[in-house]
């Protein structure tokens, strides 16, 4: 009946936004921004975005739990948490840009207020205030050499480990500074960029399984590319970074060096249509090491207000409990302008992701392995009771597989007031289970002893659907 009711809210909320009323403005509507000087613009917005979410834990419908204390330990399975969202979202930017140099900030706002439909105390424990700023620089743009820095500090309700699922409040913080070169006509160009980021869960502080994925992470980049034709070039990237989770209890064995090579060549077609190959090698250096190959290939058509993209993409990244994951993606992303204020665009990507062996236990003391492959953990009591936790994981590799797929319709009735109508999908398949036991004996009282059960699966399937309604001046 649950179900029901929020399929029928979503149908009703899309029914509404497709017959908002909007009306047409003149074109000679003034430029976006507030001069501040004559190369200084402050732009302000706010935006209010109603959502309808289907699942927004990310929990599996296939996660079960077993309770002997409950229900005669009857399996209960897991909640999933649909609901509607308020999104209010004020924004700042200042932007200096002149002939040598550009400076910006951006300050961003988004509270997530979430209504309660089902729930009302799930309500306040989901809604959370998100923050973003940006701080960039370039100097010396028409130079042959070009300095350039930025700095992204945020603040969400959404996990950046990989293997977290759920609603967790992430600070994270990536700062890097580049110097480039070019020669005098431009024919030869080269970047070196140093930064680094630093990831860290607010909940950590009270949780201690949440420390695995707070991570310090140095990284290295280097681009350069050669125009020996006119419409064609070569180029070459390296990307290293060395990813250090700093309050792991195994960090001597998830810390992980991954490396990306790239090289390839750009070319356009026709006036119409560009592509890029590129092929590699990445390697992961960790407590094993790991050889792969590196690949990109992208098909780009643009003709006046129709574009489309068509790649593929295979790299390599870190991963806390698995040290890496390589992974295979397949995306398209397509735009059409039409009626000069309307525009249409629909991203979708395929992911086959293949994960490293679990090391989450590796150099754990306090876990001995058990007979059917589980990790275990005994506690004992002053009166001689008992607590055992065990946790049993897949034998084999972790394999995922992830769509995305997100259709979108924009409405610019002025250059600084518009609409946007979009719907997200995104599915998850994986046959990753984590089944976790406490089983606690009581020394002198039976009635106290009790088993409980946690088969954790880590597929879902999530729909949103989202009305923008934006001013940005």
């Amino acid at each position: 009946m649950t179900t029901n009711r929020n399929f029928f809210i979503a149908v009703c909320f899309v029914l509404l936004v497709m017959t908002f009323p909007v009306s047409v403005f003149s074109e000679d509507a003034p430029e976006k921004g507030f001069k501040i000087t004559k190369d200084t613009v402050l732009n302000v917005g706010i935006a209010i975005n109603p959502e309808f979410e289907s699942n927004i834990t990310k929990a599996s419908e296939d996660t079960v739990t077993t309770d002997t204390r409950v229900d005669d330990g009857a399996e209960k399975k897991a909640e999933i948490i649909s609901d509607m969202i308020l999104h209010y979202s004020p924004s700042l930017r200042i932007r200096l840009d002149d002939d040598k140099k550009t400076l910006g900030f951006s300050l961003l706002f988004d509270y997530n207020h979430y209504l309660g439909l089902e729930d009302k105390k799930t309500s306040k424990n989901l809604s959370e205030l998100d923050i973003r700023s940006d701080l960039l620089g370039e100097f010396n743009k028409d130079g042959l050499i070009i300095f350039d820095f930025k700095n992204s500090l945020s603040r969400s309700s959404t996990p950046d480990g990989q293997e977290l699922s759920g609603k967790n409040r992430n600070l994270m913080d990536s700062f890097a500074v580049g110097v480039a070169f070019k020669s005098v006509e431009d024919v030869l160009y080269g970047k070196i960029k140093l930064g680094f980021d630093i990831n860290y869960l607010e909940q950590s502080k009270d949780n201690a399984a949440y420390k695995d994925y707070n991570y310090i992470s140095p990284f290295l980049d280097l681009f350069g590319r050669w125009k020996f034709l006119p419409k064609t070039m070569a180029f070459a990237s390296v990307s290293t970074r060395y990813q250090d989770y700093y309050e792991s209890k195994i960090r001597s064995d998830s810390r992980a060096v991954p490396i990306n090579i790239f090289l390839g060549v750009m070319s356009q077609f026709t006036p119409y249509i560009s592509g890029k190959l590129a092929a590699g090698y990445s390697v992961n250096v960790g407590s094993s090491v790991q050889h792969d190959y590196n690949a990109n290939a992208e098909l780009i058509f643009k003709y006046q207000d129709t574009g489309l993209a068509l790649g593929y993409l295979k790299t390599m990244r870190p991963s806390a409990y698995f040290q890496y994951n390589s992974t295979h993606k397949v995306y398209l992303n397509f735009k059409q302008k039409f009626a000069k204020k309307f525009l249409a665009s629909m991203n979708f990507s395929y992911s086959y992701l293949m994960y490293g062996k679990n090391i989450e236990f590796k150099s754990r003391d306090e876990y001995t392995q058990a007979d059917d492959g589980s990790y275990q953990k005994v506690e004992t009591y002053d009166d001689g009771s008992t607590l055992t936790y065990s946790i049993l994981m897949p034998k084999g590799k972790r394999r995922d597989h992830l769509v995305n797929f997100g259709p979108s319709l924009s409405y610019a009735i002025l250059p600084w007031f518009g609409l946007k109508l979009s719907y997200d999908l995104e599915y998850k398949d994986t046959d990753y289970v984590r089944t976790s036991t406490t089983n606690f004996n009581h020394a002198t009282n039976a009635e106290q002893s009790y088993t409980r059960t946690v088969a954790t699966h880590y597929d879902y399937i999530d729909h949103r659907v989202m009305l923008s309604i934006v001013l940005d001046y």
